[in-house]
């Protein structure tokens, strides 16, 4: 039984599309063939231009006959066993050796004329010809072992030049190659030129890359600060996170100015680099802005300055990262001071979970270095991410006003450290100033607000909203054992 799936491109059976290929040339040849066995038996008989017509048509035959028969078999095994074609190139110079070789045999064993002439001729006008096209020969050359070897295909991204970008190449041709730069420059590099230089190719093993970033901070910045720091500010980035390798700090150098780190993070393809790169650093200059360390900058001038202002007593040990909260930015600097020096932070590995969803829970927590992932459980028992949590963002609020559950488990994407507020804290500062309530209250509603919009996707009205701070204005006098 015939496999009907193995036909070729105009429809036939491989099989018989290949007899067809060779039927020709093979009934071409045999005829040719016939003719000088007869000619030759009756060479005395026949005009020697007759006897040479058939003698030069058996050799033209049998040359067309050998090109089909290396076509068939050399080069489709060759496809067959590697799983792409031959270059192109490289068929039509075999070819073209075929056919020159098939003109030597018509000149020597027909004509009986010595190609030795002819032969120091040609070497002289090829040795012209070949230093004329000495550039061009050496592309098609090159072209034809890119084709053959297959270094790299069209879609993989290179660089040949460190001085030049990387490219993504677009085409491959027996000439040259063209590629396309992440700013959708189109450039042409000669084969020759290609194959002189070292290539890196992006593309392999992977289509995605490990980039690095490279930023001093200062000295009193530990190791373990600076990893949170760092590799909470890459994996923020989706793309980022989304390939199945880990991002990893290490130092790079100790210098005046404090340590130099680099942060090596994976990229999807070179395209990406630009945009992923500015996030990561955005990630980072938030980060450092929101734990309160600056980037140390080389200082050249000398001057005398007057000491620096002492600042007030209760300004000196407020907690710069619980100042710039939002649900705390309504509370004096004496109730700032008072919330720093109660607060309690914590350093959490990766992976340890900080709270757990359904478990009670009575106080705040505010994130000051790393990254963490919001997980809850859904009614089928799977876990679902639902957000993440970077440095200055503040979780748990809920059971700290209102006594609920925790309604998140929240996880540890790399070692992360968080300040804790609790019950106890907030307590004081509510009986002693009972008008943080009312502040309070319309924050925590405005933030259920928001959320609550982006789940449902639906609009709030300002009766609504005030009717919300209201009901948490009750519950939380009701928590707290408030009057009034």
């Amino acid at each position: 039984m015939t496999d009907s799936s193995k036909h070729d491109s105009a429809g036939l059976p491989i099989a018989r599309s290949k007899l067809r290929f060779i039927t020709v040339p093979l009934m071409f040849f045999s005829v040719a063939l016939v003719l000088f066995v007869l000619g030759h038996t009756n060479h005395d008989q026949l005009p020697s231009v007759l006897y040479h017509v058939f003698a030069t048509v058996l050799w033209i035959a049998g040359t067309h006959l050998l090109n089909r028969l290396t076509d068939m078999v050399l080069w489709d095994g060759i496809k067959r066993a590697r799983g792409h074609p031959i270059p192109a190139l490289l068929r039509n110079l075999v070819t073209a050796i075929i056919w020159f070789s098939g003109f030597c045999g018509v000149i020597i064993f027909v004509f009986h004329h010595s190609v030795t002439t002819m032969l120091t001729a040609s070497a002289v006008v090829m040795g012209v010809i070949g230093f004329t096209l000495k550039d061009f020969i050496e592309d098609a050359f090159a072209g034809m072992v890119i084709g053959f070897q297959q270094p790299f295909k069209e879609g993989d991204w290179i660089q040949f030049d460190p001085a030049l970008d990387v490219g993504r190449i677009t085409e491959i041709s027996w000439r040259s190659v063209s590629m396309v730069t992440p700013n959708e420059i189109t450039f042409l590099v000669s084969n020759s030129k290609l194959l002189n230089n070292y290539i890196r190719i992006y593309s392999h093993p992977e289509l995605f890359f490990r980039d690095e970033i490279q930023i001093t901070l200062p000295y009193v910045v530990t190791a373990h600060q600076a990893q949170r720091i760092l590799l909470g500010a890459a994996n923020q980035v989706e793309d980022v996170a989304a390939i199945p390798r880990k991002s990893i700090v290490s130092v790079a150098d100790y210098t005046e100015r404090g340590v130099l780190w680099r942060l090596l993070y994976w990229c999807p393809n070179p395209g990406s680099v630009p945009a992923i790169r500015f996030n990561v650093h955005q990630n980072i200059m938030r980060n450092l802005y929101y734990v309160g360390i600056q980037i140390p900058a080389p200082m050249r001038i000398i001057q005398n300055l007057p000491p620096a202002p002492v600042p007030p007593e209760d300004e000196a040990y407020i907690d710069k990262m619980l100042a710039r909260i939002h649900l705390f930015s309504g509370l004096t600097n004496q109730e700032l001071t008072f919330l720093s020096l109660h607060a309690k932070t914590s350093l959490f590995k990766a992976g340890q979970p900080i709270l757990r969803q359904g478990e009670p829970g009575n106080s705040l927590f505010v994130l000051r270095e790393g990254l963490l992932v919001v997980q809850i459980t859904n009614k089928n028992n799977a876990v679902v991410e639902v957000g993440r949590i970077s440095s200055g963002q503040f979780f748990g609020e809920r059971s700290l006003l209102l006594g609920e559950v925790r309604s998140a488990t929240i996880v540890p994407v790399v070692d992360s450290t968080v300040t804790e507020i609790t019950k106890l804290t907030m307590s004081k500062l509510l009986h002693d100033r009972p008008g943080i309530v009312t502040y309070l209250s319309e924050v925590l509603s405005e933030r259920i607000e928001n959320r609550d919009k982006l789940e449902a996707m639906s609009n709030t009205n300002t009766g609504e909203t005030r009717s919300m701070a209201n009901q948490i204005l009750k519950n939380i006098r009701m928590f707290f054992g408030l009057t009034g």
